[in-house]
């Protein structure tokens, strides 16, 4: 019997009772597992393994998938809150089920993750964790140096068809660009930047 905190990412249902789930565990990492029976009524399961549920899970490891035989749920968004985040949650789940490769633990990733879903999914910490994400899978850029001249001083701007950062002297010579304030995160350019290289980036892979 193996064991794991894990967080529900996509949740597919399979034959007239059972579901194939993929969760994210803190130290397994991404990975399906088989949930028998999950969507009858009776099955003490079926309230806690929804999707962006966080929930410590036992499962046997046979042949073929894993097969969930217990959980326990320690927490969830809440959903009057996520009607009005879909997109904001789109944007992470997305990100997760397409470039987040099976079988590789990442514990930051799994931690910020479940501060996001804590706080709702709100566009701030949505924004801080794809950030995160891409640099620790290796698809952003340095972020500490201009992407023009290379100096690390006065980078104030970003160039939104690069996701990448300008300074003082640079922003103009790029075809569009916006200063980043106290708290970009929270700007709506920014995360239509990060949209639009996050969309670029799983076209790529």
């Amino acid at each position: 019997m193996s064991r794991d905190t894990v967080i529900v990412l996509k949740s597919v249902n399979y034959s007239e009772a059972d579901k194939v789930l993929t969760v994210f565990g803190k130290h397994l990492g991404k990975f399906a597992i088989f949930a028998k029976s999950i969507r009858k009524i009776t099955s003490k399961n079926r309230g806690n393994m929804q999707t962006l549920s966080t929930c410590d899970i036992s499962f046997f490891e046979g042949k073929g998938l894993p097969v969930l035989t217990e959980s326990q749920l320690l927490s969830t968004p809440d959903t009057d809150i996520l009607k009005d985040r879909f997109d904001n949650v789109k944007r992470v789940l997305v990100m997760l089920n397409r470039i987040l490769q099976e079988n590789d633990p990442n514990q930051k990733v799994f931690e910020i993750l479940l501060s996001v879903c804590k706080k709702n999914f709100d566009i701030e910490s949505v924004n801080k964790f794809r950030v995160i994400f891409l640099k620790e899978m290796g698809f952003l850029q340095d972020f500490s140096v201009c992407n023009i001249c290379g100096k690390s001083k006065g980078l104030k701007y970003m160039d939104i068809s690069s996701f990448a950062l300008l300074c003082e002297n640079c922003y103009s010579k790029a075809g569009k660009s916006y200063k980043l304030g106290d708290n970009p995160y929270k700007k709506e350019f920014f995360t239509q930047a990060l949209d639009i290289y996050i969309d670029r980036v799983i076209k790529e892979i």
